[in-house]
């Protein structure tokens, strides 16, 4: 049990170093994880420590914030792991 608890505790801490890495920009396009563009960076959200934490899209209309944990650098280009049923639902 305390494997599993420090592996989690792990995964959770690497998450907002690799989405930094990904050196987000504003208006840097996002893919979804089926390949089709979803919308353009409007804002990078940092944590406190100065981490990216999410990145905020004009999505069907409305402002989302789509984790960073859920990004990554894909062939087109930023692409969240989220599809776009679980999109809508943010």
């Amino acid at each position: 049990m305390k494997t599993i608890i420090i592996a989690l505790a792990a995964l959770g801490l690497t998450a907002p170093a690799f989405a930094q890495a990904l050196a987000l920009d504003r208006n840097e396009t996002i893919y979804s994880a089926d390949g089709t563009k979803i919308g353009k960076v409007d804002r990078v959200l940092t944590a406190a420590d100065g981490a990216v934490s999410a990145v905020r899209i004009i999505y069907r209309g409305k402002f989302i914030a789509i984790p960073a944990a859920t990004l990554s650098a894909g062939e087109k280009g930023v692409t969240t792991s989220l599809s776009n049923a679980e999109l809508k639902k943010l």
